[in-house]
């Protein structure tokens, strides 16, 4: 059972505090200091059972102010204290901290293995931190109960990892002002460490929930390059469709939320082939993330005017053939389309919709039927045309919103399945990928994700 901190009480709040401070290693004279001051810091909001934990070892303590205002701080603003801690271990227990988060779910373990064996990334991260092998396996047991602790997987190997999420965002943000340990904590990495637990945001952005390595500037190229190679790289033979789909997809992920404008500007530089794969989405293209990296280049300043009327014009095809109607609200500026759009090419949008789609309405319904019958809770074809429906409405065009109001009408009765009970017959359902294929085949796109997916 999860227990939401939230809903402790005051007094089991300090149930936990003084269970940790009993079990940690503070002296008695510290403890005593501390103990005026308890009660006000298990009421400190947010509570952090792990920042109890902190507050009874002398690891993240040997600095802190023994006062009111020191020791609340240090349980609801920890990671404020950090950096400092991190800057007070020495050389071997940066080593082996850097080579626990640079090996964190890169290998089969999400962690550093015990017993520890180093590659050629592995000794490099070491030899730049100026520590040995040596150095790092006795820094590795005296940090274990404190920074780290050591874990068993299922097949029993034991790894070290942080022993806490907050212990190993500390040190992403410590590392950002060791330039002489990131290049190698970056290049320790595997890909799928670097697109999931990096970011290259500006210095003052925010980071997001979980563990990011913050990357400056200066080392914007070497993270572009290894983007780059990773979206351009082929399917390969060992690798199934949902692999490759994943990675393209972290790709993309990357750029749209993790990505300034400055490392934009960078990796464009170098993966000139990147336009040409973003203008080729697909629908839905609510699901599709090459619209919102579209639209975040938009916003960078760097997406080419040619290539937005690009994207206009492929959103404009499936906004007839598939149909697709996520173009059509703005949502305050916020969603892909409030960015790539002006008012006047929505308009002009629905004016292709109601002289494109609604007078061949009765056989474009007949068409999507067949490729969307059975039972859907979220019906896409169904879903854009009440979309459509409404947004004449609100343009006055009563006569053009009966139209589409009668096609879902139709839509629905010719998705019914037969109602004589007496014949032997299950009425096919596609999977979602075969919807999604015949979708896309309608739309005119050359290639499918699913081309292959029953090889």
């Amino acid at each position: 059972m999860t227990v939401d901190v939230a809903d402790l009480t005051r007094e089991e709040r300090q149930q936990i505090l003084y269970n940790h401070l009993a079990a940690g290693d503070q002296p008695k004279d510290v403890r005593a200091q501390m103990k005026p001051h308890l009660e006000a810091a298990a009421d400190a909001a947010p509570f952090r059972p792990e920042a109890a934990r902190r507050l009874g070892l002398q690891a993240f303590t040997s600095k802190l102010p023994l006062t009111r205002q020191g020791i609340t701080t240090f349980m609801a603003q920890p990671q404020q204290l950090l950096s400092d801690v991190y800057n007070q271990l020495d050389d071997h227990a940066h080593a082996a901290l850097a080579l626990v988060y640079a090996t964190a779910q890169d290998k089969a373990l999400p962690g550093l293995p015990k017993p520890i064996t180093l590659d050629a990334s592995d000794r490099n991260i070491v030899a730049q931190a100026g520590s040995t092998q040596a150095g790092v396996g006795k820094a590795l047991t005296a940090l274990t109960g404190t920074f780290l602790r050591l874990n068993t997987s299922p097949d029993g190997q034991e790894y070290w990892a942080f022993h806490h999420p907050t212990l190993r965002e500390g040190f992403a943000a410590w590392l950002t002002t060791q330039p002489h340990l990131m290049p190698m904590v970056l290049v320790g990495m595997t890909d799928q460490a670097l697109l999931s637990r990096t970011d290259c945001l500006s210095p003052g952005s925010g980071q997001h929930q979980g563990t990011l390595l913050r990357i400056p500037p200066p080392l914007y190229p070497d993270v572009a390059r290894r983007v780059v190679a990773l979206r351009q790289r082929p399917r390969e033979r060992e690798e199934d469709w949902l692999q490759y789909h994943n990675r393209q997809r972290a790709v993309l992920v990357y750029l749209w939320q993790n990505s300034s404008s400055g490392f934009l500007r960078v990796y464009v530089a170098a993966d000139p082939e990147l336009y040409e794969a973003l203008v080729q989405f697909d629908a839905p293209t609510a699901y599709d993330l090459r619209p919102r990296v579209l639209a975040r280049l938009h916003q960078a300043g760097i997406l080419p005017e040619g290539i937005r009327q690009q994207t206009i014009a492929r959103m404009m095809e499936l906004s007839v053939t598939a149909p697709d109607a996520d173009w059509v609200e703005a949502g305050g500026g916020v969603g892909p389309w409030d960015v790539l759009l002006t008012n006047e090419e929505r308009e002009a949008m629905l004016e292709h919709v109601r002289q494109q789609l609604v007078p061949d309405l009765d056989d474009r319904v007949e068409d999507w039927v067949g490729e969307f019958a059975g039972d859907e809770d979220d019906d896409p074809v169904e879903n854009a045309l009440r979309v459509y429906e409404e947004a004449f409405k609100e343009r006055h065009d009563a006569s053009t919103a009966s139209k589409i109001d009668w096609a879902i009408d139709n839509y629905q009765q010719m998705r019914q399945p037969p109602e004589d009970d007496t014949i032997d017959w299950t009425p096919s359902t596609p999977s979602l990928h075969e919807r999604l294929s015949h979708l896309r085949q309608r739309s005119g796109n050359q290639r499918s994700l699913f081309d292959d997916v029953d090889q």
